[in-house]
């Protein structure tokens, strides 16, 4: 009998695995919500000898439970639970709504009730940027955890020729926090006979239908063209699936900030190319320079540490310049505290001519796993980073943005290709999408891509997005 139930247990847990979802967000919501608040209190008790004053704690715990309501209320009002399918700038964006507006309803009642002058408005102005903070820390990590399980997202079928379907597969998988899960597929031509990365493959429209209503499957995915959706095929899709998404093919334009309009029952999409527009560019200059200050002043006692290490684990220079290229193509210095001996150059030369492994590694991805040529200090440094810190000067000077693509080499314009084009459209940058996305693992044709997204893509948003990962990534010990 326990042996019959396991199954059932399993089967009820899948059908309901949304409101599992529901449950843990919710959670993590109350939980980040409530450190925000009690946080910005304990600052400000702590403040008391130097501020004065007195805290009222049955108050803050009455306006807490309060802001919780209208920050879970909004949450739910605006999609978030369980927020399937957004991307995570999207998500920022929505909790910054979310809370700024939970903010403005409890201050409201507060000032109905009379009870503004005994809250302590220090509080009330901390608890909202900590509020936004641990809740877009808490989802990521909450995301970023569970969406490895099988269980985590929405399952869905995906219908297509196996040529077009299977890179969907791929970056359905890649990108799982978006949560929806391949679980099926059907090549409408019945050529496909293999799994793709373990999807299976459905052989008919009619089994595929039966399993659909039998898994409850609500969704599905169309990969082909939009020349190829007939009517038959579309109202056989619409019959079955509830909700259908067409993928379309890659465009050179953005597709983070697409939105569609009806030109009066014709589908058109608008995509917005926020690089072109000068006054974000400058906000994102006047982002990158204040971020930049603030951390030389508060790093600067490591530069000096690290230079000392420097100096005395190898001879050599403390600080290592680079020719690299710049925004239109020009030529700047990059500064970098040395990693390598002094010899380096020579020491590739030699390690390329006598190793055929080695060679080719270096050939594709224009960098080596194994470098004998990098330093003992220089290990750590680039282990957590730390050897790109003098670049924060290029960011003051102009060379540099604090975000932005990985800065290429002059060697490297002719392996750039086509993409070359619209990467040094802009200034390079310390950090980037490539570094927190890829890194090691990728190639240096996936480097490119991934950089042309990131311009394509570009906003705020991604910026303040790149920096959560890559405080990340540097903490994990993986470097940029």
């Amino acid at each position: 009998m326990a042996g019959n139930g396991k199954p059932k247990l399993r089967t009820a847990f899948l059908h309901n695995r949304n409101q599992v979802v529901n449950l843990l967000l919710v959670l993590v919501d109350i939980i980040t919500i409530s450190m925000a608040v009690l946080l910005a209190t304990s600052v400000r008790f702590l403040l008391i000898p130097v501020m004065g004053g007195v805290i009222h704690w049955s108050l803050i715990l009455n306006g807490l439970i309060l802001f919780l309501i209208f920050s879970i209320v909004l949450t739910w009002m605006n999609g978030l639970y369980p927020g399937f399918g957004l991307a995570a700038v999207h998500e920022m964006q929505k909790i910054l709504y979310v809370v700024s507006l939970a903010s403005v309803f409890l201050g409201v009642f507060l000032f109905l009730q009379q009870l503004g002058e005994a809250y302590s408005r220090f509080i009330f102005l901390l608890s909202w940027p900590l509020s936004i903070l641990l809740m877009m820390l808490g989802r990521f990590a909450l995301r970023n955890r569970f969406s490895r399980f099988n269980w985590w997202g929405i399952p869905m079928v995906v219908i297509g020729s196996e040529e077009r379907a299977a890179p969907v597969i791929d970056k359905l998988f890649q990108n799982r926090r978006l949560g929806f899960r391949p679980v099926f597929y059907f090549d409408p031509n019945l050529k496909a006979t293999q799994p793709i990365q373990g999807v299976q493959v459905v052989p008919s429209k009619e089994e595929l239908q039966n399993l659909a209503t039998k898994s409850n499957i609500k969704h599905v995915v169309f990969t082909d063209s939009m020349e190829e959706v007939t009517s038959s095929n579309f109202h056989w899709m619409r019959d079955v699936f509830p909700n259908i998404m067409f993928v379309l093919k890659t465009s050179p334009f953005g597709s983070l900030w697409v939105r569609t309009i009806d030109l009066h029952g014709t589908l058109a999409i608008e995509t917005n190319y926020h690089l072109l527009n000068k006054q974000e560019t400058i906000i994102k200059r006047v982002l990158d320079m204040f971020l930049t200050i603030l951390l030389l002043l508060v790093s600067w006692p490591v530069f000096l540490l690290l230079a000392l290490l420097i100096r005395i684990d190898s001879k050599g220079p403390i600080f290592y310049k680079q020719k690299r290229l710049g925004e239109n193509g020009e030529l700047f210095d990059s500064l970098k505290f040395r990693t390598m001996h002094h010899d380096s150059e020579q020491m590739l030369e030699n390690l390329l001519d006598s190793d055929a492994q080695a060679n080719q590694e270096f050939e594709e991805f224009h960098k080596l796993s194994k470098d004998p040529r990098v330093t003992r200090v220089g290990r750590f440094l680039r282990r957590y980073s730390l050897d790109e810190m003098p670049q924060f000067f290029n960011v003051l000077k102009g060379d540099m943005n604090l975000i932005g693509p990985r800065s290429f080499l002059p060697r490297e314009l002719t392996a750039m290709g086509e993409y070359a084009q619209i990467i040094l459209k802009v200034k390079p940058g310390i950090t980037g999408w490539w570094q927190v996305m890829g890194r090691n693992a990728t190639s240096f044709k996936e480097r490119l891509q991934l950089d042309e997204y990131y311009i394509s893509n570009w906003s705020i948003w991604l910026d303040i997005y790149i920096m959560i990962k890559t405080v990340w990534v540097i903490i994990s010990g993986n470097g940029l």
